[in-house]
């Protein structure tokens, strides 16, 4: 399938050009050869959105920060993946300054990518949306410098621990860490790693802006464990080296991380699981509000054989701050 043909079965859903205010509905091909005719003529900063099946949308920069998914594309993380990458390549030149989008009123995905991003709300405005013929309420927003440099950080303070990004000498005191009761309890941590397995595993799940990382644990000046998120849908998880167990930080520690992955990402639900022989760390998660939903199998390098692992699920609306 051509660019083309891929264009004119994708935005020529009016599922996905109702959202759009200048993509005419019905859409055509000869619609779809101008807009490349224009784009590539041009150099414009326009992109094809792709995955390993190929053609997924289109995401550029005019007048302010756009995108469209085909419709079967939704659901799975690709507008706020796109989104962050052309975000990132803007503020990559210096000289640019704030970078502007807007989405329909009704449109609240696209509102909740461009919040998870810092775009922040700058006033409303009507404007036309051709597939509809008719002028539609939208919410503008803007994205400054400075509020795209402090999404960049991922650093949270509490009380009694910081959660940040790895840093040189974290890997030794990572492998320092291992004991036979942490790795049972993680999946891919093991008890024989050397200093390479952990450096290898630190740049591997270093914070970069999108989901798939691991954020240092540190207690008085002192590494003491990580937690991170990824997969689809999100998971968390989370591990303390065994002399910090039992003393309220892994709570302390998701009660931070996890409001700050829903200011961060548009996600409204996260899962997580624990083997069903660490009673402990289901009660952590239940504080949150996190509920079980069922049970299943996972491996662990600790562990000899797959093991039975609980499950468990929380939303944006139902997660709790707990102490």
């Amino acid at each position: 399938m051509t660019d083309a043909n891929a264009i004119v079965e994708g935005v020529g859903n009016y599922d996905v050009s109702r959202w759009l205010s200048v993509v005419p509905y019905p859409y055509t091909m000869e619609d779809a050869l101008w807009f490349l005719e224009k784009t590539i003529e041009a150099n414009a900063m326009v992109w094809a959105i792709c995955d390993n099946d190929g053609f997924r949308g289109v995401i550029g920069i005019d007048d302010g920060l756009g995108y469209w998914l085909a419709r079967t594309a939704w659901r799975k993380g690709y507008g706020f993946e796109a989104a962050y990458a052309v975000a990132e390549y803007w503020f990559q030149d210096e000289k640019r300054g704030p970078l502007a989008s807007s989405y329909f009123e009704g449109n609240e995905r696209s509102g909740a990518v461009l919040a998870a991003l810092a775009f922040r709300p700058v006033g409303r405005a009507m404007r036309n949306a051709r597939s509809l013929n008719q002028d539609v309420s939208a919410t503008e927003m803007e994205l400054t410098r400075d509020a795209w440099e402090a999404r960049c950080d991922f650093t949270v303070y509490t009380p009694r621990l910081t959660l940040r990004p790895w840093k040189a000498g974290d890997a030794e005191a990572l492998l320092g860490l291992i004991t036979p009761g942490l790795t049972r309890g993680v999946s891919s941590i093991g008890n024989n790693w050397t200093l390479e397995h952990a450096e290898a595993a630190v740049d591997a799940r270093q914070w970069r802006g999108l989901t798939g990382f691991i954020l240092a644990i540190e207690h008085q000046g002192a590494l003491i464990g990580g937690i991170g998120c990824g997969g689809q849908p999100v998971s968390i998880m989370y591990y303390l080296g065994e002399p910090y167990w039992e003393k309220g930080l892994a709570t302390e520690a998701i009660s931070a991380f996890v409001p700050e992955l829903f200011k961060r990402f548009p996600i409204t639900t996260l899962i997580a699981d624990h083997f069903d022989d660490n009673p402990a760390s289901g009660r952590v998660l239940e504080k949150h509000g996190f509920r079980v939903t069922g049970e299943g199998m996972a491996t662990s390098k600790g562990r000899l054989e797959p093991s039975r692992v609980i499950t468990y699920a929380v939303t944006r609306d139902t997660f709790k701050v707990a102490t």
